[in-house]
């Protein structure tokens, strides 16, 4: 009978439970051993107060008993890459997380004390967080990198609503304890086919799914429908591009793009108008001279209200059924930049149009930030496959 990785870390964590009770006199006696590395009952009671300490969601008891485990494999998984933190990088990290709850390290250690909680246990929570970062940074970070293409399909879809679809061509390759070496060195070779009756046909020979019969090809699917670890692989793809290996439980699984298209619309196209308003006395003629003659772009208006602060400057980005109607109908007769005066009664008023949008009201696009989650999302899916892969083959014994 084949268990999911959640399934077994749920029966394990009821086992420890039950078996707690019975040996709980010796706090220091190991409770769970995982592969060669050993948990102890003091380090479990360690781990709940805690996670109670920072209100973590879940039955304390049951997730420390997970995390610590969890942390066994990571740890053990860094070492094997030499990239277990250094002091100063625990050190940063321990301040971090104390300016979060917005006191030094110091007076948090204290207070961490002063309700039953070792220095060093602390210390075990940071470290393991720290080494598993590094490690997936160490093994998935040439692999983690986005391309332009990606973040180019990132912002259309969000902009026009468009729905994507693609056809792909999957080989799922086991990897059952003891051969995960040669399963790798296998799935790097497959990697690199570029002709799709290629891949279609190491699928046949290679692949233990039942689309081996057909060669690997899959039909067309929804892009938002795949699985939450391929998306981010897939969509920097162009077609021919073949995934880096993707670990699953006791596999590897690896996809080639045949094809991609954007179906139609499923919603309108929002636009937005990136506008300013800046009003002043009609009797500052310098300052009307200086607005017609100084200011060519929305962004040199900020000089000239930085230094007339009762004058009465603002900018919104809104929705064109937002905005006044008599407000709208002027920025209609405008191109980007330029200016509209107007009186009302001693004031004069500039309007002034600077970009109108296909996106959302709020800011533009930040591509850094696309590509960032986007990376971030990528190693995440990463993480989450190996360490599942490291569940299935650790040895994980309850005392």
């Amino acid at each position: 009978m084949n268990l999911s990785f959640r399934c077994i870390k749920i029966i394990l964590i009821l086992s420890i439970m039950f078996g707690t009770a019975v040996q709980a006199k010796n706090l220091f006696a190991p409770a769970i051993t995982v592969n060669d590395k050993s948990i102890t009952y003091y380090e479990i009671l360690q781990r709940e107060k805690l996670l109670k300490a920072l209100k973590v969601p879940g039955n304390p008891t049951e997730v420390a008993r997970e995390q610590l485990i969890d942390d066994r494999l990571k740890l053990s998984f860094a070492e094997d890459l030499d990239v277990l933190p250094t002091e100063e990088e625990i050190l940063t990290e321990m301040d971090k997380f104390s300016v979060r709850a917005r006191v030094d390290t110091v007076s948090f250690l204290q207070e961490l004390s002063r309700i039953g909680i070792d220095e060093q246990s602390f210390r075990d929570f940071i470290i393991a967080g720290i080494a598993w970062r590094n490690a997936i940074q160490s093994k998935f970070g040439a692999r983690s990198q986005v391309s332009e293409i990606q973040v180019e399909r990132t912002i259309n879809a969000a902009a026009s609503g468009g729905m994507l679809r693609v056809l792909l061509t999957e080989i799922i390759l086991p990897a059952p304890p003891g051969q995960e070496e040669a399963a790798q060195a296998l799935a790097q070779e497959l990697s690199k086919i570029t002709s799709r009756n290629a891949f279609s046909d190491a699928a046949g020979k290679y692949s233990a799914a039942p689309t081996r019969t057909t060669g690997g090809r899959v039909k067309w699917q929804n892009f938002e429908q795949l699985p939450p670890a391929l998306k981010p692989l897939i969509f920097g793809l162009a077609p021919g591009d073949v995934t880096d290996p993707l670990p699953i439980p006791n596999g590897l699984a690896i996809f080639q793009l045949r094809a991609i298209e954007e179906t139609e619309f499923k919603r309108g196209r929002t636009e937005t108008i990136d506008y300013l308003t800046y009003e002043f006395p009609s009797v500052s003629r310098d300052i009307a001279d200086q607005l017609k003659n100084e200011v060519d772009h929305c962004d040199d208006i900020y000089g000239v209200a930085s230094e007339n602060a009762n004058h009465v400057f603002s900018r919104q980005i809104e929705r064109p059924s937002m905005i006044v109607l008599d407000t709208r109908a002027k920025l209609k007769a405008l191109d980007a930049h330029e200016k509209h005066f107007s009186n009302a009664g001693d004031k004069t008023i500039l309007l002034m149009l600077c970009t109108r949008s296909s996106f959302a009201a709020g800011k533009a696009p930040d591509l850094n930030q696309i590509r960032f989650g986007l990376r971030n999302k990528r190693l995440e899916n990463y993480a989450d496959g190996l360490l599942q892969n490291l569940y299935q083959d650790a040895r994980i014994t309850i005392k």
